[in-house]
């Protein structure tokens, strides 16, 4: 991977929106991994550091369905690093005066330097062009294609809000297998590095890429920039850091809401971890299922195998990375192997949801 030179966001308006898409689809036959970053216009339901799981995915479900995308960013590279291309698209949805917004959030993004009014006059409409359905139906010209994202709750429940008429589902179960069926194979740069020595979750994407010693192209807080960061980040997390590999599947967000789709019959590594940014849930490590019955509770003075009545099978307790960032008071719980079979929702891939 070339870092001295990275490709400047081409920005995607109405006027060069149709010769934008065809630029990537051509772009994704050789460039199949896409990172994306998500601009909206801030929080207005908000939760608390003792929140619930399910209080915290209400939260961002009425926060999604009652405010409007203003920017998303897409970076399509592929596995030796290279970049083939970065795209910013601004849409024009967002900017009547009865538009829900977290005023806070919206100064800070005019002091990032989004034009809001340019956005609102010269943006696409992402519901009168039909911007994501036509972008899937890209995504899914390609055989395999794998996401990438930053803290990527938010960035996956815009998506899928869009593609959903507006509405998310009901529980955050729900909300994870659609991501699963909808995107397949997911990354969270965010919950990578919490499993690389000298990081931790604890990180902003701008931190973690100078502690990386990537070099920004762009601005901060403009959806292209941002992804480009997020595809840098993963490049040089997959090369430095083989315990890395130990992220896949995982979303940063709503209480750790994870998701894992990988291939059978490799062993998958479950992650129980609580989510020490947000909220201090699970401390004994109990590993929970929301579609199947419970496979496992641990405490650290248990025996380093658990039985899992679901499936007859036992659960191995392994390590847990010893880098991964704890807040004071709250302990990081293990990491476990499960070895028994899991459901499958998504084509041919062992895919299941834990907590």
């Amino acid at each position: 991977m070339n870092e001295i030179h990275q490709p400047i966001a081409r920005r995607v308006w109405r006027s060069n929106v149709d010769e934008e898409m065809a630029r990537m689809e051509e772009c994704l036959k050789r460039f199949p991994l896409i990172a994306f970053d998500t601009e909206y216009p801030g929080i207005i339901f908000r939760t608390y550091f003792d929140s619930s799981s399910d209080e915290c995915y209400r939260a961002m479900k009425g926060n999604v369905e009652n405010t409007k995308l203003i920017q998303c960013g897409f970076t399509l590279f592929n596995a030796k690093g290279e970049i083939g291309g970065v795209w910013e698209i601004n849409f024009s949805n967002f900017g009547d005066p009865s538009d829900t917004r977290n005023e806070i959030s919206i100064e800070f993004l005019r002091r990032h330097g989004l034009d809001l009014q340019k956005i609102r006059d010269e943006g696409v409409d992402m519901f009168g062009y039909g911007f994501f359905p036509k972008l899937m139906t890209v995504f899914r010209s390609q055989k395999h294609v794998e996401f990438v994202t930053f803290q990527g709750a938010y960035d996956f429940a815009y998506f899928l809000s869009i593609l959903n008429n507006g509405k998310l589902p009901e529980t955050h179960g729900e909300f994870a297998t659609e991501v699963v069926k909808v995107f397949g194979q997911v990354y969270d740069t965010k919950v990578m590095a919490g499993f690389c020595e000298g990081l931790g979750e604890h990180l902003g994407l701008s931190k973690l890429a100078q502690l990386l010693q990537i070099t920004r192209v762009g601005r901060a807080h403009h959806a292209g920039s941002d992804s480009l960061m997020t595809a840098l980040v993963f490049i040089k997390l997959k090369q430095v850091y083989e315990d890395s590999r130990f992220a896949r599947g995982l979303i940063y967000g709503i209480g750790k809401r994870n998701l894992v789709a990988a291939p059978a019959p490799e062993p998958v590594p479950l992650m129980c971890q609580q989510n020490v940014a947000s909220y201090p849930v699970f401390h004994n490590g109990y590993v929970r299922n929301y579609e199947q019955p419970q496979l496992v509770s641990y405490h650290p003075s248990a025996a380093p195998w658990a039985f899992c009545n679901a499936t007859g099978t036992y659960v191995q307790l392994t390590h847990l990375p010893a880098n991964t960032f704890a807040y004071p008071s709250q302990t990081p719980s293990a990491a476990v192997d499960y070895l028994g079979p899991v459901p499958n929702y998504y084509n041919n891939n062992a895919c299941y949801v834990v907590e």
